[in-house]
């Protein structure tokens, strides 16, 4: 019985330690699920930059999670303790005091990384015979936000063929990097100061067995001959690993190293380098958001041949899309759409174009003396044109030396409206006085300013009246105007109805819509060398005095200063363009655009020469630019953004609502469904197996890109000045070379579009 007695103590006590055992393990496996959830949950947290409210946003996240798990029984530590640079640490209690978490953020200064650890107090059931009553169980993940995993430059083959190119962040190809003309290619940490973090290490990695890391004896800065340097390290292979040398190509931070891992490091296994991926974010064509914004709400079609797309009747492209406008700011404006393909060079050969100015605003009404006003003093030689109207009157309105009465009509229950103008005005003009009898009748008035019209520009004009009440009515030159694109101005006075609304017509622009003081305008620079007419539309019905008046364009006259792409999504199919090519292509111009999305397919490309196929020759032009330099770049003020009159257009951008400090190349709200992975910070997509090519290159090309470009096939881009692409670039084929003193040629902790990774977990 004492030996039975013994073996039972024996047998209870041993399947009391394998129920333990296994009640750990399996707690183990509990908590590094709930340690890996949480972790990942604040990494989708993390922004750019760290400071203490970031941290403490991304910590609290962690502890949310943990929250909705397991019930809280402690309180967060708030706000955190520590700093960016040696992390912020939080703690909080769960589950009656028996699971204590620990968040620690920024994770060994790297923003894009968060660490949750999680102790849990497992009590023993038989401890007192142990002389133990629990013990703890611990588990740890580390967790990397969408931008922490995704290179600055992604490429199969990749070739820098010239200067020191300076990437802002991990660079990674698939086959051997191959160097010539002296050049560097640098891939940089991307180090904030402010707060002593990394958001990217700077990393070179090649599939590839075999880079040979240092060329020829180069040296990184300044440029010797041929090499490849690292902030962090290098490594190449995928069966055998060869890394760069320490302080020589890799590692040239010191301080990069402490909390870089080093694949080559003594004691450590190979880590071979993984092939890149071929997954590819949405096609933006195919995302129902994005096609319902296009022309009909249709999605665009690769093999459509779309209809010619004229500017002052030069043929610059082929598209489905609105007819695109100058609005007064020195630039064509095209329209978000489905295009085969666009020739801003064609912009340079066509005729000068009215465009507007300024427009002041509709004055309060005023008895006797009125007067209309511009923003700003006039500039000499341009055309001024005032639209006015008052109360019923037979008396004519006066105005200052220099002003002509193109045309005027006066209606008895209506009122008088009248066209007045100033040729080639002085400059300095501010406003103007008119003077209207009786002195006791009120009248309103608008001003405005245009460009590149004609020393004596009266063309034709006519006048209307309806004396019944009538729902619409029609405004007609009296003759035919002489050119097309003539400047066309109509003032409108009508008779007061309770709830009136006046509608213009289509394809009119108001300068003033004011039923409630019985006053509208409108314009236009689009009508061709006929009648120029306008139906207008009132509800309720009413009488009407009408007056027209169109205005010649100048002789010569400066050509647009560029074009804009304005908001929305771009396709291009490549088709309609003669011997081939097509897509988009600058032809010695300027192109900016913000807060768009471009889709190039087949054999379209994006170039800064010709659209030939290939791009064509290098870009020899004055300007030739793809956007204009940021205000991040080059202070505004007191530099001046490009396109100021119509937005601040700087960058050539993609949809964001986060830009470096100054920059205005975000949109709010944008057209893009915020966080849409087909359009959110993705400025070029194109399909696998597309043909055309990025060709940026030439000694006056430059390029401010923001947003992520994905491209099949080949592309060469020059880096001059301060030119970069503010994101990343995946090309199939990249040549790519910087002339002296240029800056970051691709990477940033903005413009990432994350859509082919998802937030990772590292340790």
């Amino acid at each position: 019985m004492i030996i039975v007695a013994v073996w039972l103590v024996a047998l209870i006590g041993s399947a009391a330690l394998i129920l333990l055992t296994g009640s750990v393990e399996w707690q183990r496996n509990q908590l590094q699920q709930l340690a890996d959830q949480s972790a990942l949950d604040a990494a989708l947290k993390i922004g750019v930059g760290c400071n203490l409210g970031s941290a403490t946003s991304v910590i609290q996240e962690a502890d949310l999670f943990l929250g909705t798990q397991r019930v809280r029984s402690g309180a967060l530590t708030s706000p955190p303790a520590g700093s960016c640079s040696a992390g912020y640490t939080a703690t909080d209690k769960f589950t009656s005091n028996t699971i204590t978490e620990t968040v620690n953020y920024p994770y060994r200064g790297h923003q894009q990384q968060v660490e949750v650890i999680l102790t849990l107090a497992l009590p023993i059931s038989f401890g007192n015979y142990l002389g133990i009553s629990s013990t703890n169980v611990t588990r740890r993940a580390v967790a990397q936000q969408l931008n922490g995993s995704t290179a600055a430059i992604t490429a199969t083959t990749l070739s820098c063929t010239g200067g020191q190119v300076n990437v802002g962040g991990s660079v990674l190809a698939s086959s051997a990097i191959s160097l010539s003309g002296s050049c560097v290619l640098f891939a940089h940490q991307r180090y904030d100061a402010a707060s002593g973090t990394y958001s990217d290490l700077g990393n070179a990695s090649v599939y590839t067995n075999g880079q040979a890391w240092v060329g020829g004896g180069g040296s990184c800065t300044p440029v010797a001959s041929n090499a490849i340097c690292a902030d962090g390290y290098e490594l190449s292979g995928h069966t055998a690993m060869t890394c760069g040398a320490i302080g020589t190509s890799a590692f040239i931070s010191v301080a990069n190293r402490a909390i870089n891992p080093n694949p080559c490091a003594g004691g450590t296994g190979a880590q071979p380098v993984g092939p890149l991926s071929s997954t590819l974010p949405p096609e933006p064509n195919a995302d129902p958001n994005i096609t319902a914004t296009l022309p009909g709400g249709v999605a665009c079609n690769a093999g459509t041949t779309y209809p010619n797309i004229t500017v002052n009747g030069v043929t610059v492209g082929r598209a489905n899309a609105l007819a695109p406008t100058q609005p007064g700011d020195g630039y064509v404006h095209f329209k978000k759409g489905c295009y085969g393909y666009l020739d801003v060079g064609n912009l340079g050969t066509t005729p000068a174009a009215i465009s507007r100015v300024q427009i002041g605003p509709e004055s309060a009404p005023q008895q006797h003396f009125l007067t209309a006003t511009l923003p700003v003093a006039s500039t000499a030689g341009t055309l001024l044109v005032a639209t006015t109207r008052s109360e019923p009157t037979p008396n004519r309105f006066t105005a200052p030396a220099g002003w002509i009465a193109a045309t005027f009509v006066n209606e008895a229950t209506a009122g008088r409206s009248e066209i007045w103008y100033y040729p080639n005005n002085p400059g300095g003009i501010a406003g103007v006085t008119f003077t209207i009898n009786p002195a006791n009748i009120f009248a309103s008035a608008q001003m405005s300013e245009w460009r590149n019209v004609a020393a004596a520009p009266l063309d034709q004009t006519g006048s209307f009246t309806a004396s019944a009440n009538q729902l619409t009515a029609t405004i007609s030159t009296a003759g035919a105007t002489a050119v097309a694109n003539e400047l066309v101005i109509t003032a409108d006075t009508f008779a007061p109805q309770a709830a009136q609304t006046i509608a213009p017509a289509l394809g009119w622009n108001n300068t003033v819509n004011d039923p409630a003081n019985d006053f509208s305008s409108e314009w236009r620079t689009d009508l061709p060398a006929a009648v120029a007419s306008e139906t207008i539309g009132s509800v309720p019905a009413t009488t009407w005095a009408l007056t027209i008046a169109t205005f010649l364009p100048a002789a010569g006259g400066t050509a647009p200063t560029g074009a804009v792409l304005d908001p929305g999504f771009y396709y291009f199919n490549g088709n309609g363009f003669a011997g081939g090519g097509g897509g988009i292509c600058l032809n010695g111009n300027t192109l900016l655009g913000r807060d768009v999305t471009l889709e190039l397919v087949g054999q379209a490309g994006f170039s800064s020469g010709s659209c030939a196929a290939g791009g064509g020759a290098s870009c020899g032009g004055a300007k030739c630019q793809f956007g204009s330099t940021p205000c991040s770049i080059s202070a505004c003020p007191p530099n001046t953004a490009a396109d100021s009159a119509g937005g601040g257009f700087t960058w050539f951008a993609a949809p964001c609502n986060q830009v470096p400090a100054g920059d205005a190349a975000c949109t709010s709200p944008s057209w893009c469904p915020l966080y849409d992975r087909a359009c959110w910070n993705l400025l070029v997509w194109t399909p696998a197996g597309s043909t055309g090519q990025i060709a940026i290159k030439g000694a006056s090309a430059k390029h401010w890109l923001f947003g992520s470009i994905y491209w099949a096939g080949t592309c060469t881009d020059t880096v001059n000045g301060t030119s970069t692409i503010d994101g990343t670039l995946t090309c199939g084929s990249l040549s790519i070379s910087a002339a002296a003193g240029a800056g970051t040629a691709v990477g940033t902790d903005y413009g990432v579009n994350t859509a082919i990774v998802e937030a990772a977990l590292i340790e």
